[in-house]
């Protein structure tokens, strides 16, 4: 099979100052916004993208009254500041997209005079707190210091600080108020930070959350260890520990305490049930309580930003009531009860002491089982034999077995033995059938049939063999017993008709070949019959050929007559195909605008099968998908809305009914 690969040129439109592994000097090293937005892209963990301010004042990025903000939103997407041996605030102003209402500046006041660059990039992660894949090396925001659920106490936003040598700083953050999906989002926010494999306690005083418009939390003073940073709400969790001095005797009336440090406020609970508990202290009362061991638990109900804590503990309750048991004996045998050796039934006291000081009574009531006679009846068939007295017995009759119990008593067990004569299996008369056609057979004299040569179970079959053939049938009675008979089914000579295999031919073959059996036996004879349009030359040879076929399917019937049985009917179907090849033709650029002309994304060709597309965004969000051969989009989103300019991303998998396929990716331009 071949396959068809189209490629077409593929591009990314980048917005201002991309670079790759490269560096951007600002003229007179300044930065200037005035109410532009400058948007940095592109960038992955082995191609980093950097805006370089090579300035050491404060003033080297400066943000006019025209506003104006730096959108990066990558890991890799960074903004170099060569700071130098400068002190003081070194203000990064990031903004997300083009709204000049989400500008979420980040505060570098550094305060130690040593020579160091400042890269600074930040990136909002995917709800809850996951990290874009291949836009970030930082770890999901699944286990942090002193929260047992970190997803519900971080924001969705993370900043990548790097600084070329030690330095020390005051760090403030910004964040839209929409990224604060924590539990408790005007709380105080605190920051936290990343050390490679774990997010570090902490970072205070910190600020109140907002939920709308842009929050700030800083400054975090006198910061030397840089690299991600995350801002987070959360306290941490209570905890408990329980646990019972001793275990108790159930005649103890006083009320027992529980050993208890930890949060305030859980509940306490025991299984199983019999335990007397105090739910709100954990005491217990022995005497009101059954006898046995609970596991006692204490827990504190979920908050917003913690689950539900439980904890346990175990207590054990002796008994000191009686204890009813009950023994046995053969007769003529004799256990120590109630201090001395007992061979009669009835009722024993025991008074003992557990080794945990809990008085106990054992009560025992003692049977004394008789040796006994157990009759009983068995059957065989004739022919059969069964172990009974310690023998082989193949005879009726009465015979005995001296037997143990399951109470390790002697049981005389008496057989009576009955012998059951095999039923009388009679098979229906033998029969004589041609090729290809079916003989019933049957049998009679028992309840269930089974059959040899594969027919398995039923009293009647039918059977079609090739040669002749002889079948055993077994008959079982309704006391089991089985025996056999025979049936022959022979088969008249003559041939079974076969026409072949069925064929496919392309439409531009004009000839084709009939491959049918030959008769076997002297005085059969065979025709070739049609009732498409296809002329056989020869209808009367078993391999024949011939022309004229139709386009789709033609039948064409070979039968052999012969004179001592019906004739044998076989077909073939020969069926035309379009062999014309199929092709693949994918567009680059297409404009919906309305005005009529290529308005639609859409694949064309040529005798093809089937068609499937999927259409991304440069974020690889899908934006629509077809699976048929007319399938196009329209330009719009999944929700219906105008999707904007830029460059998407397309998936084609095709067949064509040639049987070629296709697995086409790459990009076009969307322009209205």
């Amino acid at each position: 099979m071949k396959i068809y690969k189209h490629k077409y040129w593929k591009g990314l439109s980048f917005l201002v100052m991309l670079v790759l592994c490269c560096s951007i000097t600002q003229a007179q090293n300044t930065l200037v916004l005035n109410g532009g937005i400058t948007v940095l892209n592109g960038g992955t963990a082995g191609t980093q993208v950097y805006l370089v301010v090579n300035e050491s004042n404060t003033a080297g990025i400066t943000r006019l009254a025209g506003g104006g903000h730096i959108h990066s939103e990558n890991q890799y997407n960074f903004v170099k500041w060569i700071s130098g041996t400068g002190t003081g605030n070194y203000v990064f102003p990031f903004g997300v997209g083009g709204n000049a209402a989400d500008y979420i500046p980040f505060t570098f006041d550094k305060t130690s005079a040593g020579s160091s660059n400042i890269d600074m990039s930040t990136w909002q992660t995917n709800i809850p707190n996951m990290p874009h894949p291949a836009a970030t090396n930082v770890g999901a925001v699944t286990s942090m210091t002193g929260t047992a659920d970190s997803i519900v106490s971080a924001l969705d936003r993370f900043w990548d600080i790097q600084t070329s040598a030690a330095t020390t700083a005051d760090l403030t953050f910004s964040y839209l108020g929409i990224e604060n999906t924590t539990a408790s989002p005007l709380d105080t926010v605190k920051a936290q930070h990343w050390n490679g494999a774990a997010w570090d306690p902490q970072v205070g005083v910190g600020n109140l959350g907002v939920v709308a418009g842009v929050g700030t939390a800083g400054p975090f003073i006198g910061q030397t260890t840089f690299s991600p940073w995350i801002l987070s709400i959360f306290s941490p969790c209570p905890t408990a520990i329980i646990s019972y001095p001793n275990s108790y005797c159930d005649n103890d009336t006083a009320s027992q305490a529980i050993i208890f440090a930890g949060g305030l406020g859980g509940l306490f609970s025991a299984s199983p049930a019999g335990l007397a508990i105090d739910t709100l202290t954990g005491a217990v009362i022995p005497a009101n309580s059954t006898a046995g061991t609970y596991t006692v638990t204490y827990t504190l109900d979920s908050t917003a930003i913690c689950p539900i804590y439980t904890t346990t503990t175990t207590i054990t309750i002796n008994p000191t009531a009686s204890t009813n048991t009950t023994a046995a004996i053969c007769q003529g045998d004799s256990i120590m009860l109630g201090g001395v050796f007992q061979n009669t039934a009835g009722i024993y006291n025991d008074t003992l002491s557990t080794s945990l000081g809990c008085d106990s009574v054992i009560v025992t009531t003692l049977t004394v089982n008789p040796i006994n006679t157990t009759q009983v009846t068995d059957a065989i068939c004739q022919g059969q034999s069964i172990m009974l007295g310690g023998l082989l017995q193949t005879t009726a009759g009465v015979y005995y077995d001296t037997l143990t119990t399951s109470l390790g008593c002697d049981s005389i067990l008496e057989t009576t033995l009955s012998v059951n004569p095999l039923p009388v299996i009679i098979a229906s008369a033998d029969d004589t059938i041609c090729p290809g056609l079916v003989a019933n057979i049957s049998a009679s004299g028992g309840v269930s049939y089974n059959w040899d040569n594969g027919l398995g179970a039923g009293q009647n079959q039918s059977v079609s063999p090739l040669v002749s053939t002889t079948y055993v049938v077994t008959g079982t009675d309704a006391n089991g017993c089985q025996n056999t008979d025979t049936v022959n089914v022979m088969v008249e000579p003559g041939t079974i008709a076969d026409a072949g295999l069925d064929q496919e031919l392309c439409d531009d073959v004009l000839a084709f070949t009939l491959g049918g059996n030959t008769p076997l036996v002297l005085g059969e004879t065979g025709l070739w019959t049609t009732t498409s349009s296809a002329v056989i030359d020869n209808p009367t040879l078993s391999n024949s050929s011939g022309t004229g076929l139709s386009l789709g399917s033609n039948v064409f019937v070979w039968t052999i007559t012969n004179a001592a049985c019906p004739p044998s009917i076989s077909s073939v179907t020969i069926t035309v195909i379009d062999c014309e090849p199929s092709t693949l033709i994918i567009p680059n650029v297409f404009t919906p605008n309305g005005d009529g002309f290529n308005d639609l994304f859409t694949v064309e060709g040529t005798n093809l099968a089937s068609v499937e597309g999927q259409i991304f965004n440069r974020w690889g969000q899908l934006m629509f998908s077809w699976d048929n051969v007319k399938g196009s989009w329209d330009g719009r989103t999944l929700a219906g809305s105008e999707a904007p300019d830029g460059t998407y991303f397309y998936i084609i998998t095709a067949v064509g009914n040639d049987g070629t396929e296709w697995l086409e990716k790459g990009g076009f331009s969307l322009i209205r």
